[in-house]
């Protein structure tokens, strides 16, 4: 892939099936990606209706990246698709916040992946300080759904007011697999997906978009 041009990949860490679980093709996934010379970022979908609390998921993806010997630096939580979600917006605030108390806890860096249709399906008029966003917009799979692979089509909401990445393509064939295509920002160095691709210890570095840490919990109004 990065012979096409790309410099980074987000790898699903977390398996929303069931009661939700550590997704077993992660670690070989993100070890794939760094042989490649390919930054490594991974989301969650977690799994809210599942009987494991918010901070039990969060820790089954944080131990399965550590056990195999990689720095957790940030995690993506996708917060999409609201039929998979509570009905009780309240609800969904009080999941995703023990996601994020457990993970400050741990000091993993917590981003979103959504977009203002489904914050708001799922979480009504709720906000968070300070995060970062990784959103999507497309008009359908495939090649011919694709939108710009810029900002320009950004709205603020929910007190996100500027994106460090952006989904402009989903369900495309590249390298003979299936992937969604992204954009994302570089600031500077510290957001460079390549530079930090391996600490000084020789772990893989999952995170490196980015420097932006949670200065609370989502919030309901």
């Amino acid at each position: 892939m990065k012979s096409y041009g790309y410099r980074a990949v987000f790898i699903r860490g977390y398996n929303p099936s069931g009661m939700g679980s550590f997704d077993l093709n992660c670690v070989n996934n993100v070890r794939n990606a760094n042989q490649a010379g390919l930054g490594t970022e991974v989301f969650m979908t977690p799994q809210p209706r599942s009987t494991k609390r918010g901070s039990q998921q969060f820790l089954e993806l944080y131990q399965g990246l550590k056990s195999a010997n990689m720095q957790v630096n940030t995690i993506w939580l996708q917060v999409t698709s609201p039929i998979n979600w509570d009905t009780n917006r309240q609800q969904n605030i009080n999941f995703l916040n023990e996601i994020i108390t457990t993970a400050n806890s741990y000091g993993v860096r917590i981003g979103f992946y959504t977009n203002a249709y489904d914050w708001n399906q799922i979480l009504g008029t709720a906000t968070v300080d300070n995060a970062m966003l990784w959103y999507w917009n497309v008009y359908g799979g495939g090649v011919s759904g694709e939108t710009a692979p810029n900002f320009d089509d950004f709205r603020q909401f929910a007190k996100f007011t500027r994106p460090v990445a952006k989904q402009f393509g989903q369900v495309e064939y590249l390298c003979g697999v299936t992937v969604n295509r992204d954009v994302y920002a570089v600031n500077g160095p510290s957001q460079s997906p390549i530079s930090s691709a391996v600490d000084p210890k020789g772990k893989i570095v999952i995170g490196s978009f980015g420097d932006k840490k949670l200065t609370g919990l989502v919030k309901s109004l």
